[in-house]
């Protein structure tokens, strides 16, 4: 067979293959549009999620908020410090929360960290409140607990309380995003 009569065989049945390849053209357009929208609103959701909830609250439960007094505090000392605390009573008191009572850490274990902070479901606020109030307390939930009032443990590590001026920015927030969750958004919509 000669190159000439080569050229000349045409495919069985005489068709040509544009249509097959017009077809999957357009299918290929199809699905590249399908996938733009997906990931488009990918995005957007993403976007939408970044912004977080845009909920607040009332100028009244902000005030509530902010009001150091309603934050119910029982003090003790897990350390080996004489008078630990008293002191850490004086200088909560001194910075508007209500200590409730002062006493001597009685566990099993001994607390090496700085301290800790025990809460209860009511308590969670007050326990993130005081948590920027301190150095190095590690935030501990107790289920058990039945009302707001919070407890802090000092430890052997205690480095003291940061300055009011430090902890102040810290605890604005905190009162805002409690503010919103009063509102009605979650906790994870607020990270």
């Amino acid at each position: 067979m000669s190159l000439d009569q080569q050229r000349q065989v045409r495919r069985p049945g005489g068709r040509r293959p544009v249509p097959p390849f017009i077809f999957l053209l357009v299918l290929a357009i199809l699905a590249l549009a399908v996938w733009w929208k997906v990931i488009r609103k990918d995005e957007a959701t993403r976007e939408e999620a970044a912004a977080g909830c845009t909920k607040t609250a009332s100028s009244q439960v902000i005030t509530e908020l902010s009001n150091m007094a309603a934050i119910r505090v029982h003090v003790l000392n897990g350390s080996t410090q004489q008078g630990l605390a008293a002191s850490i009573q004086a200088e909560l008191t001194a910075r508007g929360f209500t200590v409730l009572d002062i006493g001597n850490y009685q566990a099993d274990r001994s607390i090496t960290s700085a301290g800790e902070i025990h809460y209860g479901p009511k308590g969670e606020f007050g326990a993130r409140v005081l948590k920027h109030e301190t150095v190095g307390f590690e935030l501990v939930s107790v289920p058990s607990t039945t009302d707001d009032a919070v407890t802090l443990i000092a430890g052997q590590g205690y480095k003291g309380l940061v300055t009011p001026e430090k902890a102040a920015p810290q605890v604005k927030k905190e009162i805002e995003d409690e503010g919103k969750i009063k509102a009605g958004c979650t906790r994870d919509e607020l990270k």
